[in-house]
């Protein structure tokens, strides 16, 4: 593990930073499901997705750093509806050159410690496909549950990969 990481909760973020950082951990992650530059297709709705994440009690995002340089990031989203404010889902990723050094463990375990002080949200769903065998190994050392397996729950140029959904309680 990288003793220069410091992980912290990023309120007042750096838009163009984590945008960068976001973008980045898209675009080098044969994992990812989505298009980043689908998704967020300028820096606009980008920052307008985070502020709302934010504003959601129970939502953060941290950030992992190396000195000034962000390396990873995690963010938990509360559920919105009323009856689901318990629960939130995660999204993570850390920069290809960090992977496999401890970086998304120390980010797991800040995110769950704040979730946990917080007492707000209770469980943690994620999603992450079957083949990321990396992955399924940090989540589960991190108390992460197999729920569910989707059958050809991803599609990537005609090819299907299942997805797995996991859940923790806090």
């Amino acid at each position: 593990m990288d003793d220069k990481i410091s992980i912290k909760q990023i309120k007042d973020f750096q838009l163009a930073g984590l945008f960068d950082l976001i973008r980045n951990v898209y675009l080098n992650a044969q994992f990812m499901s989505d298009d980043f530059d689908r998704k967020f297709p300028g820096i606009v709705q980008f920052d307008d997705y985070y502020k709302n994440i934010l504003r959601q009690p129970g939502s953060f995002v941290l950030g992992a750093f190396n000195n000034q340089d962000a390396v990873g990031y995690l963010s938990v989203e509360a559920n919105p509806a009323a009856n689901l404010s318990h629960t939130a889902s995660l999204n993570m990723g850390v920069v290809e050159a960090y992977r496999g050094k401890g970086v998304g463990r120390q980010l797991l375990k800040a995110a769950i410690e704040k979730a946990r002080s917080e007492a707000i949200i209770e469980i943690i769903y994620l999603m992450v496909r079957a083949d990321h065998f990396g992955a399924i190994k940090l989540y589960t050392t991190s108390g992460f549950k197999e729920l569910a397996r989707l059958e050809k729950d991803t599609k990537i140029n005609n090819e299907y990969f299942d997805g797995i959904l996991m859940r923790r309680f806090v």
